[in-house]
C-alpha cells in the first residue's frame, strides 16, 4: 500500500466509523438539531461581522485595519471553540499500528484532517462580512483575496497549535501552561506599545502586507505552519507509540483520601464515595469540576469589580453559578452508571439510594458558589437574600428538572473518557431540559424585580418554590426511581448497546 492509498483508506475508515457509531445513530433528532444549530451559529457570526463593520465605520476606528488589531482575541476564541468541539483521535489510530502502513501515514492523516476540517473557517464568517463592508469600498474586490488568505493561514497555524497542545495536555495537567502562557503572552503585547494608536498602526502594517500579497509575510506564515506541522508530527508519533508500547507504572498512593466519614450513611454513603472518587480519579470529570469552579469565581470577581454590571447580568451570573455543576453532570445522570446498570438492578432500592446520594452531593456543592458570592453581597453589589433564593431554587426546582433525565438517559459513557468530542452522546431531551433549567427562574425575576420593581417578591417566590421541592425530594426521587424500574429493560438495552 502506497502512502496516499494509506491516507485515503484511513479517511474512509474514519468516515465509516462516524456513520456506524451506535451512539451517533441513536440520536438522529439531536444530530439534525446540531446541523440547524451550526447554520444558526454561522449566520450569527455573519451578523457579528456586519455589526462590527458598521461600528468601525461609524466611530472611525481605522476601517479594515481594526480587524487585525483583534487577531489575538480571535485566535484565543478560535482555540476555545476548537477545544469544546474537537476530540482526540489517537485511540482510533492504535489498531493501525499493527498493520504494515507506510511510516508517518497515520500521523500525517491526523494532521491533514486537522488542516481540512471545516472549523478552520469558523471565524471567517465574521472576518469576510467585515471585509466586504470595509476592505472592498476602500481597496477594491481584488484585495479580498489577500485579506482572506492571510487570515485563513493564521487560523491554520492556530489549528496546528491546538492539536499540538491537545496531545500534550492529555499527558498531564502541567502541560496546560503551554497554551495558557502562549495566549497570555499574546494578550500582554499591547502593553509594550506607547499608545493604542501605535498598536493599531503596527497591526495595520501587517494586514496591509497580507492584502498586498507581500512575499515576506506569507513566507513567515508558511514557514511557521510547516514548523508547527513537523513539531506536531513528532509529538503525535511519540505519544501514539508511548500509549501503545509503554507499560503504565503501578502507582501506590500513600496519601489516599480517607472517606470513612460516609460510612455512617450506609448504602447512600457508599454511593457518595463513588461520586467523590469519580471526580478525584476520572480526568474528564476532574477537569470539568475545576473549570466549573474556576468559572464560578470568575463570575463572582466580574460581578464585584465591574462598575457597569446591571441587575440582569448579575442575576444571570449568580443563577448560572448555582446550576453549573448540575448542568455539566446531572443532565447526563446515569450515563456513567450505565457501565454497571445490571448490578444496580440486582439490589433493592439501589437506584433510589444512588439518586439520593447524587442529590445530597450536588446540593452540598452549592456551598461553593454561595461562599464565592458572599463577598459580593458584603460590598452591596447584590442582596444576600437574592443569592440565597437562587441557591434554594437551584437545589429544589432546577435539580428536580435535571433529575428527570435519569428516566430518559440510556447511553453509556466510557469511564476512561478524557475528551469532550462531538457531543454525540447528547439527545434532544437533554438539550430541552438544559434550556428549561437555565431559563426557569427568569420569568419570576422579570415579573418581580424588573417589571414590578419588587425584588423581595421575586426572592420570596424563588425561595418558596425551592423549599417545596427540597422538602419533598425523597418523594419525587422515589417517583423517578419507580419510573426507571418500569423502563428498566429499555434502559438496560440502551446502556448495553452503547458500551
Amino acid at each position: 500500500m502506497t502512502y496516499w492509498e494509506a491516507i485515503q483508506t484511513l479517511h474512509k475508515h474514519f468516515c465509516l466509523s462516524g456513520r456506524r457509531n451506535k451512539i451517533w445513530q441513536a440520536n438522529n433528532v439531536a444530530k439534525y438539531f446540531y446541523y440547524v444549530l451550526a447554520i444558526f451559529l454561522c449566520a450569527y457570526f455573519v451578523w457579528i461581522g456586519c455589526e462590527l463593520a458598521d461600528l468601525v465605520i461609524e466611530d472611525n476606528l481605522g476601517g479594515y485595519r481594526f480587524i487585525y488589531a483583534l487577531i489575538p482575541v480571535f485566535l484565543f476564541i478560535d482555540y476555545l471553540f476548537r477545544y469544546t468541539t474537537d476530540h482526540r483521535l489517537l485511540m482510533h489510530i492504535r489498531p493501525y499500528l499493527l498493520l504494515p502502513l507506510p511510516k508517518h501515514s497515520y500521523t500525517d492523516y491526523l494532521i491533514l484532517r486537522q488542516l481540512i476540517v471545516f472549523k478552520n473557517v469558523n471565524l471567517l464568517f465574521i472576518c469576510i462580512p467585515f471585509g466586504v463592508k470595509t476592505v472592498i469600498p476602500e481597496l477594491g474586490a481584488s484585495a479580498m483575496i489577500g485579506y482572506t488568505a492571510g487570515l485563513y493561514l493564521l487560523l491554520l497555524i492556530n489549528g496546528q497549535f491546538f492539536q499540538f497542545t491537545q496531545v500534550l495536555t492529555a499527558r498531564g495537567l502541567w502541560y496546560w501552561l503551554v497554551p495558557i502562557l502562549t495566549y497570555l503572552f499574546i494578550a500582554i503585547i499591547p502593553i509594550f506599545f506607547p499608545s493604542p494608536q501605535s498598536y493599531l498602526q503596527r497591526w495595520a502594517e501587517i494586514g496591509n502586507a497580507m492584502i498586498r500579497g507581500e512575499v515576506w509575510i506569507y513566507a513567515i506564515m508558511v514557514l511557521l505552519l510547516i514548523g508547527m506541522i513537523l513539531l506536531n508530527r513528532n509529538v503525535l508519533e511519540h505519544r501514539i507509540l508511548q500509549e501503545q508500547y509503554t507499560a503504565a507504572p503501578v502507582k501506590h498512593d500513600k496519601n489516599s483520601i480517607n472517606l470513612t466519614f460516609f460510612n455512617r450513611f450506609n448504602q447512600i454513603g457508599e454511593y457518595l464515595k463513588i461520586e467523590v472518587w469519580g471526580i478525584l480519579r476520572n480526568k474528564r470529570l476532574r477537569l470539568i469540576f475545576f473549570l466549573n469552579t474556576f468559572g464560578i469565581f470568575i463570575f463572582s470577581l466580574i460581578t464585584a469589580i465591574d462598575p457597569e454590571s446591571d441587575m440582569v447580568k448579575i442575576n444571570g451570573f449568580v443563577y448560572y453559578s448555582f446550576i453549573v455543576y448540575g448542568l455539566s453532570s446531572l443532565s447526563r445522570i446515569m450515563c456513567y452508571e450505565g457501565n454497571y446498570y445490571e448490578c444496580l438492578l440486582m439490589q433493592r432500592n439501589s437506584i433510589q439510594n444512588l439518586l439520593l446520594a447524587k442529590y445530597y452531593f450536588y446540593t452540598a456543592l452549592l456551598l461553593i458558589p454561595l461562599l464565592a458570592f458572599l463577598p459580593v453581597a458584603l460590598i452591596g453589589k447584590i442582596s444576600f437574600w437574592t443569592i440565597l433564593s437562587y441557591a434554594l431554587f437551584a437545589a429544589g426546582v432546577a435539580y428536580r428538572i435535571l433529575f428527570q433525565m435519569a428516566i430518559y438517559n440510556k447511553v453509556t459513557f466510557s469511564m476512561q473518557a478524557t475528551h469532550t468530542g462531538k457531543n454525540a452522546n447528547t439527545n434532544y431531551i437533554q438539550l430541552i431540559v438544559t434550556i428549561i433549567t437555565i431559563i426557569s427562574p427568569f420569568p419570576i425575576t422579570a415579573l418581580g424585580t424588573w417589571w414590578l420593581n419588587q425584588p423581595i417578591l421575586s426572592n420570596i417566590i424563588l425561595s418558596l418554590l425551592g423549599i417545596i421541592f427540597i422538602t419533598t425530594h425523597r418523594r419525587w426521587i422515589s417517583s423517578i426511581s419507580r419510573k426507571m424500574k418500569d423502563n428498566q429493560y429499555e434502559q438496560l438495552e440502551g446502556f448495553q448497546k452503547s458500551r
